[in-house]
């Protein structure tokens, strides 16, 4: 969705064709044995880079190799979630939604009293609940109206995951393409939210919100330790090795346990907090279907390009996840079908307010 989807699709030139083939044989690396579904995926993601290389080249131009590495020490987690003064601040409408979403007594006008002290946050879910997102076929005008026909628990899930976007406004450019990790993030949400109704697994609205904030604990990283951050991501590149691998190498742990942590000190619903945790590594024993589900769709996000995360490689999805949705060749198909418009519209609700 980076171009435009109204245009008239235009005929790619075969170098580039050639030049997204090579890219991502690269990024399939560790995908050592794939199975169909892994493969149409590739195919899928060759298509996609290939249309975003003709229409942004400059995004796929190779950096330079730094020659001599900078030295990485390990990080206790728990000292960078003890540094309140550089984590974003919570508004107070955040932590009455949490409540809200923890009682079980909470009604549709608890909720809409909560959201309409807020216009910004009106604003935005009035136009969330009117877009694309939902294809309602009524046009909703209150609060009151949205929580009744999407739900207490769906919208109140929806708008504090959505409102933690809003905190991170100051990462440097220079260390990490904000539009781009947004565009990965919401990708992953919207894939996730496939795969749930796919599957008929999990509650759509939070593996949506699961997928958007799987890769906070990156953004919470290069907030507090962006020179580390820069550090792991240097070595990753040049060594050609999975970042997630090489952030638990040279920090001890890696992005998912920090966001993880980051959202269980926040009081985050636990199934949220397990989503993010786990999705690069699901526990078997997992009950609930949301961290599965981000996991895969992870994958697929990753193989597709959809935006970056900083990980360049689609890191090898668990075997019994990924089996268990039951992703064929077709359904592949069926899983990326209008997917770009789709973002396209949940991009333009959520970031470019």
């Amino acid at each position: 969705m980076e171009e435009n989807s109204t245009e008239p699709v235009k005929e790619i030139a075969s170098e580039i064709i050639q030049a997204a083939k090579k890219l991502l044989s690269r990024r399939f690396k560790y995908i050592e044995e794939p199975d169909d579904s892994m493969k149409r995926l590739a195919r899928l993601g060759v298509d996609h880079v290939a249309r975003d290389m003709a229409a942004h080249p400059e995004r796929y131009r190779e950096g330079k190799s730094a020659a001599d590495l900078p030295e990485v020490t390990p990080l206790d987690p728990l000292d960078i979630l003890r540094k309140d003064h550089q984590l974003p601040a919570l508004p107070q409408i955040f932590l009455e939604l949490q409540q809200a979403i923890a009682g079980k007594s909470t009604s549709a006008d608890d909720l809409a009293a909560i959201i309409s002290q807020d216009p910004g946050m009106t604003a935005f879910l009035l136009r969330m609940v009117n877009s694309a997102f939902y294809s309602l076929p009524m046009q909703i005008d209150t609060i009151s109206r949205a929580v009744t026909v999407v739900g207490v628990n769906q919208l109140s899930t929806l708008a504090v995951g959505t409102s933690v976007m809003s905190l991170f406004k100051d990462v440097p450019a220079d260390v990490l393409d904000m539009e781009l990790f947004w565009k990965h993030s919401v990708g992953c949400g919207l894939i996730a939210r496939r795969l749930c109704r796919i599957t008929g697994q999990g509650d759509p609205e939070r593996a949506f919100v699961a997928g958007l904030l799987h890769d906070i604990g990156q953004l919470i990283l290069l907030q507090t330790e962006p020179e580390r951050a820069t550090a792991v991501h240097a070595h990753a590149r040049n060594k050609d090795v999975l970042l997630v691998a090489e952030e638990k190498k040279l920090l001890g742990f890696d992005h998912a346990t920090l966001g993880g942590m980051l959202l269980r000190k926040w009081n985050f619903p636990f199934v949220l907090v397990t989503a993010v945790l786990e999705h690069h590594h699901p526990k078997p024993t997992q009950k609930d279907p949301e961290p599965h589900l981000v996991h895969c769709a992870e994958t697929i996000a990753t193989g597709l390009g959809i935006g970056s995360s900083g990980e360049y490689f689609v890191q090898p999805p668990d075997p019994a996840v990924w089996a268990a949705m039951g992703l064929t060749p077709d359904r592949m198909d069926e899983m990326v079908q209008d997917l770009d418009e789709e973002l396209e519209e949940a991009f333009r609700v959520l970031i470019d307010q």
